[in-house]
C-alpha cells in the first residue's frame, strides 16, 4: 500500500479520493458522497469532484461506509466527468 500512495504522491493525485481497478474482480473508491444510478451493468458515483460512471457486468456495491466504496464484478468501463 505505500507503493501505491508513493506514486500517488509522485503523480499529484490526492490520496483521499483514489481509486483501485483489479480486473475482473471490482474496484474500490474513496470520497464517494453518493449513488445516483445502479444497475447490473452500470453504476454512476457523486464525488467530491464530479461524477463517475462505471460499465461492466455483474457489478454490485459490496460496501459503502464513510465515503468508500467497494464494488465487485467485472468493470470494464470507467470514465470521470
Amino acid at each position: 500500500m505505500k507503493f501505491i500512495l508513493q506514486l500517488l504522491n509522485e503523480a499529484g493525485a490526492q490520496t483521499d479520493r483514489a481509486i483501485t481497478l483489479v480486473p475482473r474482480f471490482g474496484g474500490y473508491f474513496r470520497a464517494v458522497k453518493g449513488v445516483e444510478e445502479y444497475t447490473p451493468q452500470k453504476i454512476t458515483l457523486n464525488t467530491a469532484d464530479g461524477k463517475l460512471y462505471l460499465g461492466g457486468e455483474d457489478m454490485r456495491i459490496d460496501k459503502y461506509s464513510e465515503q468508500d466504496l467497494f464494488i465487485r464484478g467485472d468493470i470494464k468501463e470507467a470514465r470521470f466527468e
